[in-house]
């Protein structure tokens, strides 16, 4: 169970799998998850690949700092830079999820000769656009409304209301172990991260001059903010997961692990990704 230190106060969490000279593939997890989201997909990738899983700070094992600003999304990205810099990894295919999507956009638009590819599912560019639906906006809301759930209760306050509203026992407790690894300060301070996001939208073209993959569901909420970042990468691999909901990697991980892994190999002969299509 390997960890750096990044500061005095701030140790990052990690996991490794598979061979060191192997290709680097680097996953970034969601909001409120860990590392622990990418369990169906590492043994798959591991076998081709030097799969590297962070918990980002304030999940699962990493350090939860008190100062907000450790949480910005410059400062995530710069983390993640210091974890491959430590695994002396020059370049990697990227690969972020919802909140670690966010962080993987910030990551490839500040360093995009360090990507090799990029893949992003669930996630937004911006905080608004015109062009984003009102399902977007209303689960901004949805997320917002928790921040004060937990400024108010902590987030056992939250954990004990999501558990609250599933009638099913076993369904209740993973809902409130989704919280059990998060401090108030590591979910406040990724909440404001999120809100505080910087508008990537006009940068996206210039700097993501790599091949990049989209995946979206089909009933996502942030369907719309993804076929915006799509509409400004044309040479990007779009895929829409029918009748899925948000978090890909887990609602779908059979489909998103092949998918991911066929971009791969596409990337390494030197295939054209472009183009988009439901899978």
């Amino acid at each position: 169970m390997p960890d750096l230190r990044l500061a005095e106060e701030m140790v990052l969490h990690y996991e490794t799998w598979g061979d060191p000279e192997a290709p680097a593939l680097v996953l970034l997890h969601g909001f409120t998850g860990d590392l622990r989201t990418w369990a169906g997909q590492v043994e798959p990738f591991s076998r081709d690949y030097f799969v590297v899983a962070p918990d980002l700070p304030g999940h699962g094992l990493s350090t939860a700092p008190e100062d907000p600003d450790a949480y910005a999304l410059s400062v995530l990205a710069e983390d993640v830079r210091a974890l491959l810099d430590s695994l002396t990894v020059e370049v990697c295919a990227l690969v972020g999820s919802s909140f670690g999507g966010m962080v993987s956009l910030q990551f490839a638009t500040l360093w995009p000769e360090r990507v090799a590819a990029l893949v992003v599912s669930d996630a937004s560019a911006s905080r608004e656009h015109p062009d984003y639906a009102p399902a977007f906006y209303a689960r901004e809301r949805q997320i917002a409304a928790d921040e004060e759930t937990v400024l108010a209760n902590g987030v056992s306050g939250l954990a004990r209301r999501a558990g609250a509203s599933i009638k099913d026992p076993f369904l209740a407790a993973g809902a409130g172990e989704r919280y059990a690894r998060m401090s108030t300060a590591g979910y406040l301070g990724c909440a404001r991260a999120r809100r505080e996001r910087p508008d990537l939208v006009p940068v996206l073209a210039a700097r993501l001059t790599m091949p990049v993959l989209l995946c979206t569901g089909e009933r996502d909420p942030v369907r719309s903010a993804m076929a915006v970042i799509g509409r400004e990468l044309p040479g990007a691999r779009q895929l829409t997961f029918r009748d899925t909901g948000h978090a890909v990697p887990l609602a779908r991980t059979a489909a998103y692990t092949a998918a991911v892994l066929d971009f791969l190999a596409d990337v390494e002969e030197g295939r054209s990704v472009a183009g988009a299509r439901m899978v």
